[in-house]
């Protein structure tokens, strides 16, 4: 499943890891019995990678996820909680992204909060650290500052330089390369000489380099990468010079050596890198090589000297490349981006860093257009989710539309063209929050604040506010201008969705009627087209049309085909499962519910997730699968107690779910109805997914639910499995990233729930069940 941009999912570097085993395998235990860790260092230390590390061995420990947040690009405390909002998916358009709303998501998940460079944020990272351990007792934080963070019960790891060589041993290779410090700097200089290794006539050379560095593994990195061009015996001369001269050098946190060997660095790069190098602080996430040229070129550096530029910084470790899925993309670390931005105000026009903050909002403009018209032009998905994971740069793009009045027209046309990050992706709530703080400092009138209106009705519809979105609507009425046809037919279409969503058919149907002729002949506006389509037939399904409904469905789906638009397809196979349903046919209804929730699983459409869950809910009820009905029902209404959703939708698809859940409590014998509903409710979402689609035998419901480990919870399943391999408690406890209390109450439930006397019995249970016997 898709998720938001940049925060969330641990991030993955090209680089190795090396050394710091000692220091992971101290957080990985202290996260056993501390609810916040905080690892300090100054920065080029490592704080990031060895809580990436440690983190990366806990899934097991935690059910409910690993959750990542970046907060090098969020410079003002007041939107900490939306950082954060962020990494946990949180999409309830209702919830502010405050602490009570993370407290309240919180409270009963088994949860790892990662906050990354908590130090210019620490005073607000403190308070929001302490509100949520407070109000969830399962939650642990992991946190990494400059320092630490002052709370209550905080356990500290402090990363010490990296283990310098023994002087005694310094000519031998042997025994050298199993020095952290020197290691670093081997697998980094193989980097960019694969042939490189350690012999007796460099090691010393090498192991000198080291501690001239004082085993900063920044600083170490920055160095090696230069054995392409130097040997050891110059780069050591040349440290000799810079260290002594700087060596007094320090601030912000940083290691004097770190700060003299950056200096070093930046004066080894070309006059094109050194001048990159202070534009890339503009980007407040990662970026990849196409931003990086539009936005940082200029007569001083033409755009066809960028890459070069930018490969050249990756080479000297002054830039770090990631792979994703869909290519690389660049990173720059705290420290490397202080010092650009200090270089760029020496250098530079005063002027320079507002010409560049303009061209970002250019670039990241022009992707939001590209995504708005991402059917016609490529993969939608794939556009779209590239437009998510730049969320980031695009937020720092509208704030400088909110600060500067001149640019608040184009940051609310920006902020309409994102429509579909709004509402197809799950960012409701970041996408009011933009368009009300645009709106609030612009007068009514004119285009963009028409299409920003709009925007925003758009939004209230799809979150149910039905008294805000009329109220936008009779607002946006009295002010658009009389002159703008387009303006005025998407003012006709939200309103024939409001009524739609009312549950008024006649309106709906004169509404959207109107506007689906109008736009048709052309396939104009089709972010407009497409759904007014899908809601004209599915008000035509419960107004009994559904052969009308059906047709519409088709001409629909016919229409996204050829406008490759994957997002409103989903919603047309929604509706013709709507259609089979209407019709008594049970087994077209699921075909066309699973066809449509295979792309939705891709979108993070919350609403349409769970339209496809309770659909297929109903399905199973008519085709007499109570259990599994009951089951999907359940999993859908977690999904909407989640997201806050609840009572949300048409009336007609609100009663039709509570008739199908009242048909599973009438005939499905009353602990088989507990049962069910039980099992659904812990379903995650991708697991919910996964059983809807039959996948349950690659991972989902039918492994972790087996009827065999009845009657155990998941957690109890994974603990009797361990017994059965042989291990005691406290080995469970460290395979599992918990304490051994827990483990031994698993075993004293398991042992009552089986009514067993002994470990053996377990044993011999479990391995019975893992071989297939009952």
């Amino acid at each position: 499943m898709v998720r938001r941009p940049g925060t969330g999912e641990l991030p993955a570097e090209v680089t190795s890891f090396v050394g710091r085993k000692e220091e992971v395998r101290q957080v990985r235990r202290l996260l056993q019995v501390s609810r916040l860790v905080t690892v300090t260092g100054v920065a080029g230390i490592g704080k990031s990678r060895v809580a990436v590390k440690a983190a990366s061995g806990a899934h097991r420990a935690f059910a409910d996820g690993i959750r990542f947040v970046e907060l090098a690009g969020v410079n003002d405390p007041g939107r900490l909680e939306q950082a954060v909002s962020h990494a946990l998916d949180l999409t309830d358009p209702f919830a502010p992204p405050d602490a009570e709303a993370l407290a309240e998501h919180l409270r009963d998940r088994r949860t790892l909060l990662i906050l990354d460079t908590c130090e210019h944020l620490v005073d607000a990272c403190a308070q929001l650290a302490q509100t949520l351990l407070e109000s969830s007792p399962q939650l642990r934080i992991l946190a990494t500052s400059r320092q630490s963070l002052g709370v209550p019960g905080e356990h500290i790891v402090a990363l010490p330089p990296m283990v310098l060589p023994d002087p005694r041993v310094l000519d031998s290779p042997v025994v050298l390369s199993r020095c952290d410090a020197v290691a670093l700097f081997l697998e980094r200089a193989r980097a960019v000489d694969p042939g490189y290794t350690l012999t007796a006539g460099n090691a010393r050379e090498i192991a000198e380099i080291c501690a001239r560095l004082d085993g900063i593994p920044l600083a170490i990195e920055l160095v090696a990468v230069r054995m392409r061009a130097l040997t050891p015996g110059r780069i050591r001369e040349l440290l000799d010079d810079r260290l002594w001269l700087l060596s007094g050098r320090t601030a912000g946190g940083r290691h004097p050596t770190v700060g003299a060997t950056v200096d070093w660095s930046h004066g080894l790069c070309t006059a094109d890198e050194r001048l990159l190098w202070a534009r890339l602080p503009v980007f407040v996430s990662a970026f990849d090589a196409a931003a990086a040229e539009a936005v940082c070129s200029d007569e001083a550096l033409p755009a066809e000297r960028v890459l070069p530029a930018l490969l050249g910084l990756v080479d000297k470790s002054i830039v770090i490349p990631v792979k994703r899925d869909d290519g690389t993309v660049y990173r720059v670390l705290d420290i490397i981006r202080e010092y650009g931005a200090a270089k760029l105000a020496e250098i530079g026009d005063p002027r320079d860093g507002e010409r560049l903050r303009r061209r970002h909002l250019r670039h990241y403009f022009e992707l939001a257009l590209r995504g708005k018209a991402s059917g016609r032009h490529g993969d939608q998905l794939e556009t779209w989710t590239r437009v998510r994971r730049e969320w980031p740069n695009i937020r720092a793009a509208l704030d400088l539309c909110v600060a500067d009045p001149a640019l608040r027209d184009t940051g609310l046309m920006m902020a309409a063209a994102l429509w579909y990050l709004w509402v197809a992706c799950g960012m409701l709530r970041e996408g009011r929050d933009q368009l009300e703080r645009l709106l609030a400092r612009t007068p009514p009138g004119g285009q963009p604040w028409s299409w920003g209106m709009l925007t925003l009705v758009y939004l209230a519809n799809a979150r149910g506010d039905l008294d805000e979105a009329r109220l936008l609507l009779a607002r946006c009425g009295r002010h658009s201008p009389p002159d703008g046809d387009l303006v005025q037919l998407v003012l006709l279409k939200m309103t024939g969705t409001l009524a739609f969503v009312e549950g008024d058919p006649g309106r709906t149907e004169r509404m959207l009627g109107e506007v689906i002729e109008r736009l048709r002949p052309r396939r104009e506006l089709p972010e407009v087209l497409l759904p007014a389509m899908v809601e004209l037939g599915t008000s035509l399904v419960w107004g009994g049309e559904a052969a009308e409904a059906g047709r519409l469905f088709l001409e629909c789906r016919r229409l996204c085909d050829e406008l490759g638009e994957t997002w409103a397809s989903a919603y047309a196979d929604y509706g013709l499962g709507l259609v089979a349903w209407a019709e008594g046919d049970a087994a077209r209804t699921a075909g066309h519910a699973r066809d449509s929730l295979r792309v939705k699983r891709h979108f993070s459409d919350a609403m349409g997730i769970v339209f496809c869950l309770e659909l297929l809910a109903c399905a199973a009820a008519d085709d007499g699968d109570l259990a599994r009905a009951g089951r999907l029902l359940a999993a859908a209404r977690a999904e909407r107690l989640d997201k806050g959703l609840l009572g949300r939708g048409h009336p007609v698809v609100i009663e039709e779910s509570g008739r199908c859940a009242e048909l599973v409590r009438r005939h499905l014998p009353r602990r088989e109805a507990e049962q069910a509903d039980r099992e659904g409710t812990e379903l995650g979402l991708e697991e919910a997914i996964a059983y809807a689609l039959g996948e349950e035998a690659a991972g989902g419901f039918a492994v972790r639910h087996d009827p065999r480990w009845a009657p155990l919870t998941p957690r109890e399943r994974e603990v009797a499995e361990l017994v059965a391999e042989g291990l005691t408690n406290r080995q469970i406890a460290y395979r599992l990233v918990v304490v051994q209390r827990t483990v031994d109450s698993h075993v004293e439930h398991i042992l009552a729930k089986l009514g067993f006397a002994a470990r053996a019995q377990i044993a011999a249970w479990a391995t019975r069940r893992r071989r297939g016997h009952a």
